[in-house]
């Protein structure tokens, strides 16, 4: 890359993430998925590029790439629940905020209207944002080693995990966590996003569907056999 370009790979990163992370620990995260996707489309314009300059190319086999997306969702928001949350709640000695989901206890009207935001909305823009833009752009600038792989994957969780500060201190580092998960994914992918964006939309669906069913807190307390 040219220094130009490398700047200008430096600036979008720069003010991308300060957006999402400002307007994620504000508690207005909407606002920040926002002006990351004007900021994004701009560059995309700029550069006469489209979406799959972002990781939104066509899979090899939509099917596998569902059916895969189901299994890591499941088994990635099930480990959530038993491991990742708990530990972040103990390293940071706060609860994981789930506030704003909350409605969907006992209201099937709600949990399918949170579905649908999940589905049309967050998997889609926060995957095509954090690993599809952000992950793809840091790659630019620093290369696809294994290094820079890490690096990439641990700055790109970072950024994920901060922009959720409205979960809470405990929020932002399972977050994060999970976020570097998806960050694996969407490299393991070759840079496609399918795979990732499927795979948070199930661990979204699945956990909202145990929030709405009262059984997530029930599954972490068999597992460490609370009271």
């Amino acid at each position: 890359m040219e220094v130009s370009q490398i700047l200008v790979s430096i600036l979008v990163i720069v003010i991308t993430s300060g957006l999402l992370i400002v307007t994620g620990l504000r508690k207005q995260p909407g606002i920040g998925v926002i002006g990351a996707v004007v900021v994004i489309i701009l560059l995309l314009l700029l550069r006469k590029e489209g979406l799959s300059a972002i990781g939104f190319s066509q899979p090899q086999n939509w099917g596998a790439t569902i059916l895969w997306g189901l299994i890591w969702g499941t088994v990635i928001q099930l480990a959530a629940i038993i491991i990742i949350e708990p530990l972040s709640e103990k390293i940071t000695q706060t609860t994981h905020d789930h506030s704003v989901v909350e409605n969907v206890k006992g209201s099937w009207l709600a949990f399918m209207q949170w579905i649908i935001i999940v589905w049309v909305l967050v998997a889609f823009l926060e995957e095509g944002i954090y690993r599809g833009f952000l992950m793809t752009e840091v790659a630019k600038i620093l290369g696809d080693g294994t290094i820079a792989l890490v690096v990439n994957i641990s700055l790109t969780a970072t950024v994920f995990g901060l922009s959720h500060g409205y979960q809470s201190r405990s929020g932002i580092v399972s977050t994060g966590v999970v976020g570097a998960i998806l960050g694996i994914i969407f490299v393991s992918s070759g840079f496609n996003v399918w795979l990732a964006l499927f795979t948070h939309g199930f661990i979204d669906t699945v956990g909202i569907g145990l929030i709405a069913l009262g059984k997530d807190k029930e599954i972490r307390e068999k597992i460490w056999q609370k009271s």
